[in-house]
């Protein structure tokens, strides 16, 4: 399976919004929860899909753990140190996608899906995510939610660094 990740897709939010609701199964539109707020398009194997954007990131799926449901999506972009990735695999959870890049380096990207930030947080002080951790080199996290209207686009959201209620 193709997986491409589109960094700050140049459509208006009313449109990624509709292209969303058409292809809800393989398009995640999400918003980052953090104070460099912005939005990254995710695409599960739609190379029609992929023709629209400009500068799409491509993956190839190593694992997928189906369904790929939930609205908090968290992302680890981490290099591989030696063969961990193959440990890695092996600790994948459910509702995830681990891919590699397609130009066949060792970067990779894994993504978990959530239905709500408990279970995130959940999923973060667990001892599989420091056994994960410990794998990866280099490990960047991102969290995301999916958009479902534009109002969570709006900068008078409160941003979930500066929550200290959530994490």
């Amino acid at each position: 399976m193709k997986i491409n990740l589109i960094l700050t897709p140049e459509q208006e939010p009313a449109t990624l919004l509709a292209m969303q609701a058409q292809h809800a199964d393989n398009f995640f539109y999400l918003g980052k929860e953090s104070q460099l707020a912005g939005t990254n398009v995710l695409l599960l194997d739609a190379p029609d899909l992929v023709a629209k954007f400009q500068r799409p990131m491509s993956f190839d799926s190593r694992i997928v753990k189906s369904p790929i449901v939930g609205d908090v999506v968290h992302q680890i972009a981490f290099q591989s140190k030696e063969h961990n990735d193959e440990l890695i695999k092996q600790l994948v959870p459910n509702h995830a996608i681990l891919a590699q890049n397609s130009n066949g380096k060792a970067d990779f990207m894994l993504w978990t899906f959530w239905p709500n930030h408990d279970a995130l947080a959940d999923f973060l002080a667990s001892e599989l995510f420091a056994q994960m951790k410990h794998l990866m080199k280099n490990p960047y996290t991102t969290s995301y939610s999916r958009v479902t209207s534009e109002s969570q686009l709006s900068l008078t959201q409160q941003m979930r660094d500066f929550d200290d209620k959530t994490w």
